[in-house]
């Protein structure tokens, strides 16, 4: 069942609408089953064990945002019967997060128009260095690519009556963005919160964290450290995503406490 969502669009004031997350994709960078593997959770037939790269589809006021473009948006996009995209929002530009934007130029052909992306400056400076065709003048007229209008974010942005604000957290030895919509945070490539940051966590009703594996990771969350930040900062719901092969989902969500739960390809939530 959806819920209401307050928000502060474009001139400030207070509005109300429905919001509802599609999780496209809750997999670590090599996803599930990893190439080569026999494992358990790998050789699993419990279908929530089969996870994409990670991605998330926030529907707002009849629009569809992306937040990154997994390198497999094309099967998660018709699995889930995905057929507009009107943004896409991009965390930080690692390849689990950005190589699938080749594929928004079917959406482009299928809506007739260009799809606004948004990213810090980094983020856009690499995107544009890997994909220079879709961004190329002499290009431009070309159906064969992309055709995205690039939008850097330094702070809150309003995308279609959204306000989205993004925040730094440590992922590794790189800063990494996590996005406050309202009271929905996701944050999934981190191992560390810095203090400052903290205060974008406050009043959070939904939290969409990573967990690559239970032990502490380099550049990730482990689980125990994932359930530490969730206890700290109270939200109602908690969904644990960026699942690596190391996690199987039924064992996950025996361990988990009642309001946290484990993310799986398809699951559908609504925010508070």
């Amino acid at each position: 069942m959806e819920t209401e969502l307050s928000f502060i669009d474009s001139q400030g004031t207070t509005s109300y609408g429905t919001v509802e997350v599609l999780f496209l994709g809750t997999g670590a960078s090599t996803g599930v089953p990893m190439i080569g593997c026999n494992c358990p959770v790998c050789s699993s037939e419990n279908p929530y064990n089969d996870r994409t790269r990670s991605s998330i589809l926030v529907r707002y006021a009849g629009k569809q945002i992306l937040i990154d473009a997994s390198p497999d948006l094309r099967s998660q996009s018709l699995k889930n019967k995905v057929n507009r995209i009107d943004a896409v929002i991009f965390t930080h530009p690692h390849a689990d997060h950005v190589l699938g934007i080749d594929e928004l130029r079917t959406f482009n052909y299928l809506q007739k128009e260009e799809i606004p992306i948004f990213g810090d400056p980094e983020t856009l400076r690499v995107i544009m260095g890997m994909f220079p065709y879709a961004f190329s003048e002499e290009n431009k007229g070309g159906l064969t690519r992309p055709r995205l209008v690039p939008n850097t974010v330094l702070g809150p942005t309003c995308v279609f009556g959204l306000t989205i604000t993004p925040f730094l957290v440590k992922h590794g030895p790189v800063m990494n963005h996590a996005l406050r919509m309202g009271k929905l945070v996701y944050l999934t490539d981190c191992n560390e919160v810095p203090e400052e940051s903290m205060g974008y966590l406050e009043d959070v009703d939904t939290l969409v964290i990573g967990a690559v594996r239970y032990e502490p990771h380099a550049s990730h969350f482990g689980v125990w450290q994932a359930l530490e930040l969730i206890d700290r900062i109270k939200p109602r719901k908690a969904y644990l995503t960026h699942l690596s092969h190391g996690i199987d989902h039924a064992r996950l969500e025996s361990e988990l406490p009642p309001h946290v739960h484990a993310s799986y390809d398809g699951l559908v939530i609504s925010v508070l």
